[in-house]
């Protein structure tokens, strides 16, 4: 067999075999692929404080402080009350990695509709408290707002009246869990941007949204495919959701659910998914919104479904109140 002559100091190698400077390179971006992962993953529950926002202030809204502190764990949740015209309330869950700032359009339509309003920031956001938990983030999140919702109902300006919920894109999953965990039902639920009816895959695709903002070594190939598949395994981890969508059988609450056309973090088919399970939700699909912003680009018709929907809600619900009073 014929050998090709070597020229002195040339090395051969077989051919498809990386060289060990390569192979380092490559091992290297697999590594730096998983400690991205994992730090994504955390900060996707613990995102890096963020400067203070707007206030309803800014809007002209009158505005009182709320803490209230978590019977899990004592972390102090902070929240705004905008008292409207009354009697009902509707309590905003912002998404993640935002805070109550970001839903000020929605507490300024909400209170000129004449709703009272209670914004809170979530754990770990905003000006509430900060954990150093890397479990059960579903538990803590849905019991959290379970903790916000007992508070308003105690509250003798905004307590007495019916109750609903608006949650934003991650928010959304804890409204709907959170159903189960209340005394006293709560009249309606508006869903907007959410949720996944495939949480680990829309985990998938989540990570995807910071892939130019990765070191250029982990944007492709082995390690991308690594950072990826880590990012969705450890956020579902932290998150230890259970029995999803939740059994919401024989509760009165009505369900309304907002994807956006244009969404490029959550599909459409991912929250109609979630809203088949439920055959007398109300479902829109705003045509021009992206992410969260169906008030925005939308704005029209948002504020003709979500407060036809709200006011339908809170009549049928105080309907049922008064009927079962007259029973005893």
């Amino acid at each position: 067999m014929r050998t090709r002559p070597s020229t002195p100091g040339q090395v051969h190698r077989r051919p498809g075999r990386r060289s060990p400077r390569a192979l380092l390179s490559a091992v290297s971006a697999l590594a730096t692929g998983a400690v991205l992962a994992a730090r994504h993953a955390h900060e996707l529950y613990h995102p890096p404080a963020a400067h203070p926002g707007r206030t309803p202030r800014h809007k002209g809204l009158p505005v009182r402080p709320l803490s209230v502190t978590t019977t899990r764990d004592r972390v102090t949740l902070d929240a705004w009350v905008v008292p409207g015209r009354g009697p009902h309330t509707v309590v905003i869950c912002h998404g993640m990695g935002r805070t109550k700032s970001s839903v000020l359009g929605h507490i300024a339509l909400l209170h000129e509709a004449g709703h009272h309003v209670v914004a809170y920031d979530m754990r770990n956001h905003g000006e509430s408290g900060r954990d150093r938990k890397y479990g059960s983030m579903s538990e803590r999140y849905t019991g959290d707002l379970a903790d916000v919702i007992a508070s308003v109902r105690r509250d003798p300006e905004v307590g007495a009246g019916e109750l609903a919920l608006i949650g934003f894109s991650f928010s959304t999953w804890v409204s709907l869990h959170v159903l189960r965990r209340v005394g006293t039902p709560v009249a309606a639920v508006v869903c907007d941007s959410g949720p996944m009816s495939d949480t680990a895959a829309g985990l998938r695709e989540f990570a995807g949204l910071r892939r130019s903002q990765l070191p250029a070594p982990v944007r492709t190939g082995a390690a991308y495919a690594l950072y990826r598949h880590l990012f969705s395994r450890i956020s579902m981890h932290m998150l230890a959701v259970r029995n999803w969508p939740p059994d919401l059988a024989g509760l009165p609450t009505r369900l309304m659910f907002i994807a956006g056309a244009q969404d490029p973090v959550i599909d459409e088919a991912q929250i109609m998914g979630v809203a088949d399970r439920y055959p007398e939700a109300e479902r829109w699909t705003a045509p021009q919104a992206m992410h969260m912003n169906a008030l925005r680009f939308d704005a029209a018709e948002y504020r003709e479904r979500v407060l036809g929907f709200l006011e339908a809600s809170f009549e049928a619900a105080a309907d049922r109140r008064k009927e079962a009073v007259r029973h005893g």
